[in-house]
């Protein structure tokens, strides 16, 4: 009996002194926050709101004495969010504990769900993807870091702007590993501005968050009661709790707390993988790709199963390539096409001094349109290839190195001075992204240097074709 009680005691000591190591982790590390909150809107689809405002800055506030450095932004349009998101992610690189908060419209759209800033132009349904901060973005940025805790919390379960019903909501979310995440409400129902001064999601987690060494799975149990018995039963939040190991939003002050019921575990085997990827890469790099015996469109990285396909590689004023692929494990291939000889059609009434400017042994477009037409990157390579200027038709979208070849960073704008027809704006290049098949590269003549984002965000055009 005398041995089963020192048993006891070293096991009590032991289990003290890990909580005290994991406590004194948490007084240490980092806390970073991004807060939101959108309530004006440009878009008759998106109504104005009575509350996001205020409840993104009492959230700051709060947050700010639970320790947490907090970037800020109020009626924020979508290019605003997605550079608050860029630095607030890179500081979670530095380790500890993010927190995203958004109040505001959020969109469910085909499974996905969407963030609305204030400039979020919606006309049709198919507008949200690219009027919008797409929720997986946020969460993927978030992961990527490599902190030890991720916490998203979203009170923008509105009304669908394009239901008849009223309905709505915002879809489950099935990429979250190892985070934490809390809805207004579940998924698919529509949660209530409030009231009040603040949303009843936001107010209840006000209410909640400074409780003295509450973990935050039970701590937002509270919160669900709370918004539960105020909406009389109509409003149910929904949690994501994929936490490994414990945080605090007030870190215990009287010893460690220590949960009465037992600890999660887990167990996952490898299974045997039946899709592979495939990527092919092109040059030109906007020549298009189709895999003619299956119907899924092709896409880089695509997810096939093991088999054969046929691959067609074309692109105008090129020779089109095909042929087939045995896909038994994840492929990259390099593809280059040969052009065509054509003679070009030269037409001398349409010559015209300010229609072009030849720099670097490549002829660029110079005429009125340079400076004002705006497409997404798709559309910007379409505009491109149906071009016709000064009796030429192969002009294309440059190459992110042409693209800096014709800057001059002692100038503003710093394009060369041999182009009349500029801007100090944003200029598409048709080099994509190696890491994320959404995005590609652009050139901001303001500075002269190069930027990566989102392909469809509307940049300007301007167009070159080889030689003169």
């Amino acid at each position: 009996m005398r041995y089963l009680i020192v048993l006891v005691l070293f096991i009590t000591i032991t289990l003290h002194a890990n909580n005290d190591r994991a406590l004194q982790m948490m007084k240490t590390e980092q806390r970073v926050a991004l807060v939101i909150g959108n309530n004006k809107y440009n878009s008759d689809r998106l109504p104005t709101l009575r509350n996001p405002v205020n409840d993104a800055k009492s959230m700051r506030d709060k947050l700010k004495t639970l320790g947490f450095k907090v970037y800020y932004g109020e009626n924020l349009n979508v290019r605003e969010m997605d550079k608050k998101l860029r630095s607030f992610s890179s500081k979670l690189r530095n380790g500890g504990v993010g927190l995203f908060f958004f109040a505001g419209h959020g969109v469910e759209s085909q499974g996905s769900n969407y963030l609305m800033g204030k400039d979020s132009n919606l006309l049709d349904k198919e507008d949200i993807a690219y009027e919008s901060l797409e929720l997986n973005k946020v969460i993927d940025k978030m992961k990527n870091s490599g902190n030890r805790l991720n916490i998203v919390l979203l009170d923008a379960c509105r009304n669908d702007p394009f239901s008849r019903s009223g309905g709505g909501g915002l879809a489950k979310v099935d990429n979250a590993k190892g985070m934490f995440i809390a809805y207004a409400t579940s998924p698919g129902d529509v949660a209530s501005d409030g009231s009040g001064k603040h949303g009843v999601f936001t107010q209840e987690i006000l209410n909640n968050i400074d409780a003295n060494g509450i973990p935050i799975g039970r701590m937002f149990k509270r919160v669900k009661k709370g918004v539960y018995a105020k909406t009389n039963q109509r409003q149910r939040p929904w949690t994501h709790d994929d936490v490994i190991g414990d945080f605090f939003f007030r870190l215990p002050t009287n010893g460690y707390y220590v949960s009465p019921k037992k600890q999660s575990s887990y167990s996952f085997k490898n299974s045997k993988a039946t899709h592979f990827n495939l990527t092919v890469n092109t040059n030109p790099s906007d020549a298009k790709v189709y895999i003619t015996n299956i119907k899924p469109r092709y896409y880089d990285g695509i997810r096939l199963k093991k088999g054969s396909y046929n691959i067609k590689v074309k692109r105008d004023g090129y020779i089109t390539k095909e042929g087939t692929i045995e896909l038994i494990n994840d492929l990259s291939l390099d593809i280059s096409l040969q052009k065509e000889r054509t003679k070009a059609v030269y037409k001398s009434n349409n010559i015209s001094s300010r229609d072009t400017v030849t720099l670097n042994g490549l002829m660029w477009q110079d005429n009125k349109a340079s400076k004002t037409i705006r497409r997404d990157w798709r559309g910007a390579k379409d505009y491109c290839r149906a071009l016709t200027l000064s009796g030429y038709n192969d002009w294309r979208l440059p190459s992110i190195d042409e693209l800096v070849s014709i800057t001059d960073r002692s100038r503003e704008p710093t394009v060369k001075k041999e182009f009349r027809n500029t801007n100090s704006d944003y200029y598409w290049s048709s080099s994509p992204s190696v890491s994320d098949s959404n995005e590609a590269w652009y050139v901001y003549f303001g500075y002269g240097h190069p930027f990566c984002t989102q392909k469809h965000w509307h940049y300007y055009v301007r167009c070159v074709r080889d030689g003169q």
